[in-house]
């Protein structure tokens, strides 16, 4: 047995013990089945390889792993085809149905990498659009936050040219301080009395005022610092939009941008239609020639040993059966 039947058994799941006292036709059927497997298992690794490069950003060996994980569902979805032994339409309805969906996720994840030029053109419009609707938004609510802050200044400004006018009146107030002071008497009667001697001290001091024009004042600088950092952001504003909108750039933006592509484009839309059905056949090609193949001898083998061995669990079951009987 060679190394192309040898590993067609372990792609496929055949047995090879079986398959080396099969003839040459169940060989043949193998090879198709092989090669129809490894055709499937090159688009999607391709598929898996470029999704995970594009769209989730990953890097090159990460985007192998994905690669193996989209060639692992090929081969496990292939043989649920390959090694069922019986034929039926509900077996290729079902089939019918997962090729569909997977040629169309295969075709537009394609289509989008061979297409990669036209959808950044077509972004380009898409995200000019979107910085315009952005850039609005943004620069009405920095107008907001710059007109409040235009209040506020306003408001302490009015504020500190009160207090500044008090001052230029009246620089210095007078500050008076009350100490008490205690002595005692002796009374004519010979008792001790105490008596309170009060004292008022007379300061001149800066206005106190002084000290919130200041606090005011450092208030203001600090606001007036926050409004030009917002007026700087207002003059960056379509820059950073647009850069935000470059980046974030994702797989259903693209997906719209491909859609409309091929609406609109009749060349783009007979190409992806002549790839979606292409896609579509190879998905297919396993399970019609399941269906439509003759049965082998590797096949007739497989089914004849399990009708033999089902044949051997019956007698030895009638055997205990009978065994139990004999001894009731």
């Amino acid at each position: 047995m060679n190394w192309w039947i040898k590993f067609g058994c372990k792609l496929t799941g055949w047995s090879s013990s079986v398959l080396s006292q099969c003839s040459e036709a169940s060989k043949c059927k193998l090879s198709k089945y092989t090669s129809a497997l490894l055709i499937l298992i090159l688009i999607w690794g391709v598929t898996g390889f470029c999704f995970a490069q594009r769209y989730i950003g990953l890097p090159t060996w990460a985007c192998g792993f994905v690669s193996l994980f989209f060639i692992t569902i090929v081969i496990m979805i292939e043989r649920q085809i390959i090694l069922t032994s019986e034929k039926t339409f509900s077996m290729l309805a079902f089939r019918a149905i997962i090729a569909f969906i997977m040629a169309i996720v295969g075709s537009t994840i394609f289509d989008q990498t061979m297409f990669g030029k036209d959808i950044d053109k077509q972004m380009a419009n898409t995200i000019e659009v979107q910085v315009a609707d952005l850039t609005n938004q943004r620069v009405r609510i920095i107008d907001e936050k710059l007109a409040a802050l235009h209040l506020e200044i306003d408001s302490i400004d009015r504020i500190n040219a009160a207090l500044q006018a008090d001052i230029n009146a009246n620089p210095f107030v007078i500050q008076k301080s009350v100490t008490n002071s205690t002595s005692k008497l002796v009374m004519p009667d010979g008792q001790i009395k105490t008596v309170n001697n009060p004292s008022v001290t007379t300061n001149q001091v800066a206005n106190p005022k002084q000290a919130l024009l200041e606090s005011n004042s450092k208030t203001v600088d600090k606001l007036r610092e926050q409004e030009q950092k917002w007026t700087e952001k207002k003059q960056n504003v379509e820059e950073d939009v647009r850069r935000e909108c470059k980046e974030s750039v994702g797989f259903l933006e693209e997906l719209e941008a491909m859609c409309e592509i091929i609406t609109t484009r009749k060349l783009a839309g007979a190409f992806y239609v002549v790839f979606f059905v292409l896609l579509m056949s190879l998905e297919l090609f396993v399970v019609v020639s399941k269906m439509v193949d003759s049965e082998c001898d590797y096949e007739a083998a497989i089914k004849g040993a399990q009708k033999v061995r089902i044949v051997q669990f019956a007698n030895a079951f009638n055997r205990v059966t009978l065994q139990k009987a004999r001894v009731v």
